[in-house]
């Protein structure tokens, strides 16, 4: 700085010293020294410039550079404060090219408030440039072959609230985020998140984040530099990886050499950064990669390169991120020369133009280079390309749609000169060389002849009809975006179970963007995976719309105004289980899981197990739903021929299984029209009318039942489908859409396509164009702001339309008058009438100006004129809340009453109670209990919200309002406001009052759900014990829905009812956060807990986004809530209340009701025995019982807005029947008047008995007369004779019982006869244990007996296979008799050794010669080889006439 004052004084002496030239000579370099003079202007008194100082600055150099600079905005912050940009550019040399080939960079700082250095480093070369381009030759050669663009503040906000000095971010980190609290570098688009999402998002994307992207997508940026503070580096992407670890893991982009090279040419060039040591990091040569120094979602440097030609760099400048001022001028010295280096690398690699044959620029054309393909640059509108490329041997080519690829050029880049390798490409038209028919006909755009149109089924290329699986499918969409690119889009909602991408092809003029004014359309198909023809019908019809794009004047007219989405197979992994012939069957019907997702869906009446848990390809389908305001749909299915429309269930269908079978006839199903049944006829009667047989309503072969009156059926007639499609999108996502059978079979032979494409291709496209029809335009204020949310109901209904974010908004109707309705919040209600044309086009735009309300005026018809409500609100300190309520109970002392430090409660929760006639008992009145939030954090807003809602409830008493006064007649409410930790959350506010979502630890819901003991816990959880609480209500945020325990259909009827008002304002989409997502966690825990523990009903209801928006904001939170919280206190005027008492009048105390089909049991009041349940309308079986008292079975038909009392029920004593039959001795009685019985059969435990027999057994005469009772227990008998009738019950495993009854009334029912039969636990007439003892033993011996003669069998059968063998000692008769062998002993006796003949032989002392003669001739064929061998010994022995010794066989043959 001292250097450049030296220069100035020495010039300045020069200027004086030199004599004034006369007015002919040229101005001497004078001129040249107030330029640097001025040059030096900006680091005389460095300081920071705010935001308008930024705009004056701006607008200088502007009037002093005109031919440099050009001074604009992109948009506002939240507090409206202009984002300035500058804009330098020398003027074009050549005036016929002008700025041709310009590479466009951009400087960006402050995207963060309280990193303020870059902001005023880019302040700085914006003067510098300026100042500079006349005397400094490096200057001009930048800006003549340069347009750089300056933003240095993109958070003004934030800037605004931080404060200088401070090196890290302040308390809750004020000023980081823009005046929402938001971080803006985390609000951009991310490349790994799905279309749908960064869709979804946009809705609720900040201001200047909107700003930013539509200037960095409006504008051919080749380079960019984004500058922080906090650190001192260089940080190229990507910024996240997709295992997004939270640091160390590289994320390479594929130019990641590029970027290297831009890192360095600032690190290197930079004093400090370098080193690569500083601020207690290391970082190698001052340059990291993003995502391997710490993950980062949604930032802006990963936008720039990943949705356009970009390539930016995060630049730290200094450890300290708010510095002082005093260290300009040494930051702006560190600076200067890398920024000025990084700037020339806008002029690395190669640039050029591509065009047609004709010259004309080629748009949106691609330049692909080897070895970077995936990461080929698009051509600007002027056909203008830019390549950064670091040296090396390139082979580079352009393609586009409708023209030859060009031929690869090999390059060396160098990048050894001053500007980028110019090389341009020409490129010729695919018919020049291509001969096929079907990509020339897309550039000619010729029509065929008529017979080839016939002959194509009205396709303009020879088409195929076949299946296409998963894989071929992805091919054929691949094929037609790359012929059609300006057409189509082809993107992934998400996935399916087993990992298969759910397709979507959007075709419309301008794919890829919602067009104001252009409404949305879908068609899904192939839900039930072995349904394909809709599947096959939409991959047609995308194929013929876009053929005949151009050609045909209808096609071309819907495409141009309609935004069509196609999703092909919502469920693939279904579709490759099916198989091709198919015509009923359930395989691939369901997904990988085995759910069917027609059944998965959130449902309006109930949940069971079937939507209990959501499938992904059910969950993707819902999000990308609700991202875009789709206004018509179709849902194509098959197995039957008809257009079917909501509801496609009653409200009793989850406990009716048989209402969810389709085998019966529809003639006598309960039909369950919408409140736009007529509209959902007309668009189902246009599908059917439209084909040729739909209409004719003739039922499937297999369906033969089945007739729909010209081909159309209302869903829960049909038979009802619980968790559907068609149901969600009408109830949540406000779309109307129809279900489409296409086809009897569900998954046809490929050879019956053309058949059905004949049948539905009309159909389809007349469905389509209803989306056209009735009432769209834009809501805006008196000053033109387009205004989003805004509700657009019609003729009264609640079911609205919204505008969209830019205002637009389309309501389908039918051709008459129709009043229009329209609110937004803030705005005064406005009502119009308008009639919808019966004739082309067939609908009107009608655009809404709304006029900016008065809150007196809206006090007056909302809020009975509370202007504190709505005026100058504001958030109230704890003494202040105590102060109004201490003075409210003071005020209205006969109906409310403070609790302060009465006990020990109420010293840790001050309450409020109200009710009518404080002083009277309860017992009576139902006990509601409103607690102002479960978290600490959500406690300032809620707490207000309350407040309003006291006050409102008085001065609504006051004045006698007809709603308050029943109200408080029937209820005591308490009211709870919670302080414990208010004092903290509130000092972060006022610290910080842009802050959303604050943060504590330990909150209310955190210690609820804690297994430790604690003083405040212990105390609320015994309140709620003791005060038995019928409902309680408890105020949040992060969202618009209603919290409640699910699973039960009366709670969620309930939630249903809150949700529902006059004017249902638009859905909050509010951003999801870990905070959000934790406590949405602990309410559904909390509110699980307290009902399981305390059977206590649990409604949270989310106020805002923010659980602490600004003051001013508290009136619009109370507006739109008013009217839910009015519902949640309308539900005790629905229900049923009632005495118990025995047949003496005594209060049965231990009485109870149950609701049949409904889990939990009610308790009557400990004195009168009064019970009183909250109900929403319908039909009720009621069962009250007492202990040893007849149960009474009831029906009650609760009325909206009715309490219905039912007296006083009196239930008499009875004994338990044993179960012997008892004979009664009565005459018939004669023929004549007859009546009716009705009753109900239970066992002990008071349930019902299904398929019990209840006859008459006396009169004899009538023994006939018998019926059954149904799954409720339920019998009736009719034609009984009057007089003593004896009533016999049988049920399988009960004993049977007999009952007398007197009949004195002709035609009068006699109802609520009840038995109980008791079980029967007797088998064979002996008692249960007894007959399992017996049966026992029998078995056992039975078994002992079957082992012991198993083992005899196996005895004797081993026996019979073994050899027998005969010892013998004989006497020594005589030598004449035996001659002597060697082997006799010396007791002169031989001891023979023999073998017996025959097996099984036993001894004979003797034998006679018949004997021997029967023994010698055996004919035993199994014994004839042993006969044989001694046949010769025997011989022997009978001739020498010896004595032999035989062996006799009593059982010769063998076994």
């Amino acid at each position: 700085m001292y250097v450049y004052a030296y220069v100035v004084a020495a010039l300045t002496c020069l200027a004086a010293a030199t004599p004034r030239p006369s007015s002919t000579t040229t101005p001497p370099t004078i001129a040249e020294v107030q330029v640097v003079n001025e040059v030096e202007s900006f680091l005389a008194d460095p300081h920071y410039l705010d935001n308008d100082q930024i705009g004056q600055l701006f607008e200088r150099i502007t009037k002093d550079y005109p031919y440099l600079a050009q001074s604009y905005t992109i948009g506002r912050s939240i507090k409206d404060r202009p984002l300035h940009a500058l804009a330098l550019n020398a003027p074009a040399r050549d005036a016929g090219s002008g700025d041709l080939l310009r590479p466009l960079v951009k400087l960006v700082a402050n995207i963060q408030g309280d990193e303020t250095l870059g902001r005023q480093i880019v302040l700085y070369m914006a003067e510098y440039l300026a100042s500079k381009f006349e005397t400094d030759t490096e200057v001009q050669r930048l800006l003549n072959t340069t347009e750089i663009h300056f933003l240095p503040s993109c958070n003004p906000d934030g800037f605004a609230a931080a404060k200088e000095g401070s090196c890290e971010s302040l308390p809750n980190y004020v000023g980081r985020g823009n005046a929402a609290g938001v971080d803006l570098n985390r609000d951009f688009p991310d490349r790994l998140e799905q279309s749908h999402v960064n869709q979804l998002r946009a809705q609720s994307r900040q201001p200047e984040t909107a700003a930013l992207v539509e200037w960095i997508v409006s504008k051919p940026f080749v380079l960019s530099a984004n500058f922080h503070g906090g650190a001192v580096v260089t940080s190229y992407p990507y910024d996240n990886s997709i295992a997004h670890n939270d640091c160390c893991e590289e994320s390479l982009t594929p130019d990641d050499r590029v970027f290297k090279q831009l890192a360095h040419s600032y690190a290197d060039n930079h004093a400090i950064m370098r080193g690569g040591n500083n601020c207690n990091d290391s970082f190698a040569g001052g340059i990291t990669n993003g995502a391997n120094w710490y993950e980062l979602s949604g930032g802006m440097q990963d936008f720039n390169y990943a949705f356009t030609n970009c390539l930016e760099l995060t630049i730290e400048l200094s450890c300290c991120k708010y510095p002082a001022a005093s260290s300009l001028p040494i930051e702006w010295a560190n600076n200067k020369r890398p920024l000025l280096e990084l700037l020339k690398q806008a002029h690395i690699g190669i640039k050029g133009l591509v065009h047609d044959a004709s010259g004309f620029p080629i748009a949106d054309a691609n330049v692909v280079v080897s070895g970077l393909e995936d990461k080929p640059m698009r051509t600007s509108k002027r056909g203008e390309y830019w390549r950064l490329l670091t040296p090396g041997i390139y082979s580079v080519q352009a393609t586009a749609f409708g023209y030859e690829p060009s031929q690869a050029q090999k390059l060396h880049v160098t990048n050894e000169n001053a500007e980028a390798l110019r090389v341009d490409f020409k490129l010729l038209p695919l018919e020049a060389s291509f001969g096929g028919n079907y990509r020339k006909l897309k550039v000619e755009r010729a029509e065929p002849a008529e017979h080839l149109k016939e002959l194509y089924e009205g396709f303009l290329t020879p088409t195929k009809f076949e299946h296409h699986n998963y894989e071929s499918m992805q091919s054929y969409l691949r094929n037609l975006s790359a012929s059609y690119p300006t057409l189509t889009r082809v993107y992934s909602i998400g996935k399916s179970v087993q990992g298969r991408d759910l397709w979507v092809m959007e075709i419309a003029s301008a794919p890829g963007v919602h067009v104001p004014g252009v409404p949305e359309f879908k068609y899904v198909a192939n839900m039930h995976g072995n349904e394909v023809v809709g599947k096959e019908m939409l991959l047609l019809l995308s194929k013929y719309m876009l053929e005949r794009y151009g050609n045909d004047e209808r096609i071309t007219r819907l495409v141009n105004s309609t935004r069509m989405h196609f999703l092909y197979s919502m469920n693939p992994d279904g579709y490759e289980a099916s198989h091709e012939g198919d015509r009923a069957g359930g395989k691939g019907r369901s997904n990988a899981n085995d759910v069917d997702l027609n059944r998965n869906f959130p449902d309006q009446y109930g949940t069971d197990k079937f939507n209990r848990v959501t499938e992904p390809e059910v969950a993707a389908l819902m999000n990308w739903t609700l991202s875009l305001p789709f206004v018509l749909s179709a849902n194509l299915h098959g197995g039957s021929l008809v257009a079917n429309y909501p509801y496609d269930d009653n409200e009793n269908d989850f406990n009716d299984p048989f209402a969810r079978l389709r085998d019966a006839s529809i003639s006598g199903r309960k039909m369950n029209p919408t409140e736009d049944n007529a509209l959902f006829r007309h668009l189902a009667l246009v599908y059917s009318r439209a084909h040729p047989s739909m209409h004719l309503g003739k039922p499937c072969e297999l369906f033969k039942n089945e007739l729909f009156h010209e081909g159309i059926t209302n869903g829960a007639q049909w038979y009802s489908v619980t968790g559907g499609m068609q149901d969600w999108n009408y109830v949540r996502a406000g779309c109307l859409e129809i279900t489409i059978e296409m086809g009897c079979d569900k998954f046809p032979l490929a050879k019956d396509l053309p058949q059905y494409w004949r049948d539905n291709r009309e159909p389809m496209l007349q469905f389509i164009e209803q989306v056209h029809h009735g009432v769209h335009g834009f809501v805006r204020s008196s000053i033109g702001t387009p205004i989003a949310g805004a509700v657009v109901g019609m003729d009264g209904g609640n079911h609205s339309s919204y505008s969209g974010t830019f205002g637009d908004y389309y309501k389908l109707a039918l051709p008459g008058r129709h009043n229009i309705t329209v609110l937004a919040d803030g705005y005064a209600p406005l009502r119009v009438e308008v009639e919808v044309p019966s004739v082309e086009p067939f609908g009107m735009r009608l655009d809404v100006t709304v006029m900016r309300d008065d809150p007196q005026h809206w006090a007056s018809a909302n809020d009975f004129r509370i202007i504190e409500n709505v005026v100058n609100t504001r958030y109230h300190t704890n003494a202040e809340v105590r102060g109004r309520l201490a003075e409210l109970e003071n005020q209205n002392a006969e109906i409310a009453s403070f609790g302060y430090a009465d006990n020990e409660f109420s010293r840790h929760f001050n309450y409020l109670k109200l009710t009518s006639n404080i002083a009277e008992p309860e017992e009576h009145k139902f006990k509601l209990l409103v607690v102002s939030s479960l978290f600490d954090t959500a406690v300032p807003l809620s707490r207000e919200i309350m407040l309003n809602l006291v006050r409102h409830l008085i001065e609504g008493y006051k004045l006698q309002d007809a709603t308050v006064v029943q109200l408080l007649k029937h209820s005591v409410i308490y009211f709870l406001p919670q302080e414990q930790q208010f004092a903290q959350v509130f000092n972060m506010y006022n610290a910080n009052n842009s802050i959303c979502d604050p943060v504590l630890p330990d909150e209310l819901a955190d210690r609820l759900l804690s297994p430790e003991t604690e003083s405040s816990r212990d105390l609320f959880l015994e309140f709620l014990r003791s005060e038995r609480f019928d409902l309680m209500l408890t105020l949040s945020a992060g969202s618009s829905d209603v919290n409640y325990p699910k699973g039960d259909a009366i709670l969620e009827k309930f939630a249903l009812s809150i949700q529902r008002t006059e004017f249902n304002y638009s859905p909050l989409q509010c951003s999801s956060s870990t905070t959000r997502e934790l406590h949405r966690e602990s309410t559904d825990r909390v509110t699980n807990m307290l009902y399981k523990l305390y059977k206590l009903p649990m409604y949270t209801l989310g106020l805002s986004c923010c659980r602490m928006p600004a003051q001013a904001r508290i009136a619009s939170v109370w507006r739109t809530n008013i009217e839910k919280v009015k519902n949640f206190f309308a539900l005790v005027q629905t229900g049923v209340t009632g005495f118990v008492q025995s047949d003496q009048g005594q209060p049965l105390r231990e009485a109870y009701v149950r609701l049949l089909e409904h889990p939990f049991v009610y308790n009557v009041t400990r004195n009168a025995a009064r019970f009183q349940l909250m109900l929403p309308k319908g039909l009720y079986g009621m069962e009250i019982s007492a202990p040893n008292y007849e149960s009474q079975m009831l029906k009650v038909q609760v009325r909206q807005g009715q309490i219905k009392d039912m007296g006083t029920i009196r239930l008499h004593a009875f004994k338990l029947i044993r179960g012997e039959v008892t004979e009664y001795n009565h005459r018939p009685s004669s023929s004549g008047p007859t009546t009716s019985i009705a009753g109900i059969v239970m066992d002990e435990s008071n349930h019902p008995i299904r398929n019990a027999k209840v006859s008459v057994l006396l009169p004899a005469n009538s023994k006939h007369l018998r019926n059954f009772t149904n799954s409720m227990g339920e019998y009736r008998l009719a034609a009984v004779p009057l007089g003593s009738v004896t009533l016999k019950v049988e049920a399988p495993r009960h004993f049977e019982t007999t009952r007398e009854l007197q009949l004195p009334l002709a035609g009068q029912l006699t109802e609520n006869v009840v038995f109980h039969l008791k079980f029967n636990a007797q088998v064979f007439g002996l008692p249960r244990f007894l007959f399992i003892i017996v049966a026992s033993v029998l078995i056992i011996v039975g078994v002992v007996i079957c082992v012991l003669c198993a083992q005899f069998w196996f005895y004797r059968r081993h026996r019979g296979r073994m050899p027998y063998y005969n010892f013998s000692l004989l006497p020594q008769k005589g030598k004449e008799q035996f001659e002597l062998d060697d082997d006799a002993g010396d007791d002169g006796e031989t001891e023979l050794f023999r073998s017996p003949i025959k097996r099984g032989m036993t001894i004979q002392p003797y034998f006679d010669e018949d004997q021997l003669e029967h023994i010698l001739h055996t004919d035993d064929d199994e014994d004839d080889e042993v006969e044989a061998a001694h046949s010769p010994e025997l011989e022997d022995i009978d001739d020498s006439g010896d004595e032999i010794v035989m062996l006799h066989s009593h059982n010769r043959r063998q076994r």
